[in-house]
């Protein structure tokens, strides 16, 4: 149950982080990205990767491990039985949504898998010689293939068997092919298919997250103005800016029905038509952003969505760790605890990240008398840790315990807990004999763990102090 509670702890933690990175990027944008699409796809990028990494989760974790000293933690933080058993469903119910999304993700995957089967190697030879031309100027021979395919009703490119550009049987002017082959392997050299196949991933990961896939429709449009940018700056006297944007224009004008996958199509509705040119031509008016002003806007938006992002995080942890003190119950067979104890317990718990619900305070035996025998006849509960009430002990004593245990093949562990939350123990079964001598003065406490999950442990401890 603890790896699913801390994986439901650090998801709901990267979607905070993730959410809060997008907002800043969008107000970023409405003020000064406005007029550079590489500025916004750099900031797109980096939502993608604040949804996938838990930077936030593990900053917070090795903050309470170096503050708190837990060695060896399990969970995330201080944790109850209700607050493990409230984010481990959670948990779950992530993980189903999860995997019912990547169902369907392969189930996309495998029927459009059938329809590039009829891929056909492109047989018109001034096509082939547009594409390797262009190829040759993008830098990228041998990299991608071109085919055919009378089930595809749209340019398009994709990943099968390697990067392909599949185009429809339809026929095209030379302005025309040229055009869409500019366009689809554009997105080849700004590696479009990566950053969409990153973009899926945050998708499965944050299934039930909106703000996420309104980004992922948001990002297919960036990758198109960053593409459409791209391609009239490189091609040269191919086409002209007209011809290009008509090109797309008698396509999106085209009564034809067009189901999305991971792929990038030349053209898709009339409304992101018009805002792809309209970007364009804010571009070619205003011109975008010269070199420092970007690393100064970048920096900007890197450190703003940090700080908001951690400061998120560490509200969390709070809010998180108040929860678990307000459902957090005391367990104890004894008729009184005194707050020493309590404290006691509670600096154990934090220290070696154990939940307070299974330690349990034997107080039916005055532990502070010195110079005589003290018999402790206990049945410790299947995972719980039995201990003393507290005694106190000087420099130069020394305390020496038999444990004998019940069923005699059962493992457990004994020993002392020191004044500084140090575990001095032993473990075994059957009979366990250890000695201690006391090098600091305070407050110690013997105790008992039974590490199974299902049985007691009879134990019948004989302590000489």
């Amino acid at each position: 149950m603890d790896w699913i509670s801390n994986l439901f702890c650090a998801l709901l933690l990267a979607n905070i982080s993730g959410t809060l990175f997008y907002v800043i990027g969008i107000i970023f944008r409405k003020i000064w990205f406005r007029r550079d699409v590489r500025l916004i796809r750099f900031s797109t990028l980096v939502v993608l990767c604040a949804y996938i990494m838990p930077v936030v989760y593990f900053i917070i974790r090795i903050d309470r491990q170096v503050k708190g000293n837990q060695r060896g933690s399990v969970n995330m933080f201080y944790n109850t039985p209700q607050t493990i058993e409230l984010f481990a469903i959670m948990g779950w119910v992530w993980v189903i949504l999860f995997l019912a999304l990547l169902a369907y993700k392969l189930y996309r995957r495998h029927k459009w898998t059938r329809v590039w089967r009829g891929n056909i190697p492109e047989e018109d030879e001034a096509t082939k010689r547009y594409f390797s031309e262009i190829c040759a100027e993008l830098g990228i021979e041998g990299k991608v293939s071109l085919a055919r395919n009378d089930s595809v009703d749209m340019p398009c490119i994709t990943y099968y068997h390697g990067m392909v550009v599949i185009l429809p049987l339809n026929k095209y002017t030379e302005e025309e092919t040229q055009v869409i082959l500019y366009h689809e392997l554009c997105h080849y050299v700004e590696k479009d298919m990566s950053l969409k196949a990153l973009g899926i991933i945050v998708s499965l990961l944050h299934v039930f997250n909106p703000v996420v896939h309104v980004m992922l429709r948001q990002m297919s449009l960036i990758c198109e103005i960053s593409c459409d940018r791209m391609a009239c700056e490189r091609s040269g006297d191919r086409f002209s800016e007209q011809i290009y944007f008509q090109t797309i224009l008698d396509m999106v004008n085209e009564d034809k029905k067009r189901e999305r996958y991971q792929l990038f199509a030349l053209a898709d509705d009339r409304s992101n038509y018009e805002r792809r040119v309209a970007a364009m031509g804010e571009y070619r008016k205003k011109g975008g952003f010269r070199k420092g002003g970007t690393i100064i806007l970048t920096v900007a938006f890197l450190l703003g969505s940090s700080f908001s992002s951690l400061a998120a995080g560490a509200e969390l942890a709070n809010a998180y760790e108040g929860y678990a003190h307000e459902t957090k119950v005391r367990t104890s067979l004894g008729s009184s605890i005194d707050a020493v104890d309590l404290a006691a317990i509670e600096d154990l718990a934090k220290k070696y990240n154990i939940d307070p619900n299974d330690i349990v305070i034997m107080d039916d035996v005055n532990m502070n008398v010195r110079g005589r025998t003290i018999t402790l006849d206990w049945n410790v509960l299947a995972g719980k840790t039995f201990m003393t009430s507290g005694f106190s002990e000087d420099v130069g004593d020394v305390v020496e315990a038999w444990v004998i245990g019940d069923p005699m093949d059962r493992t457990f562990e004994t020993g002392l807990k020191d004044p500084d939350n140090i575990m001095h123990y032993a473990e075994g079964s059957d009979n366990i004999y250890f000695k201690y001598d006391v090098v600091d003065e305070g407050r110690y406490y013997f105790y008992v763990y039974n590490p199974s999950e299902t049985e007691d442990l009879g134990i019948i401890a004989t302590i000489i102090k």
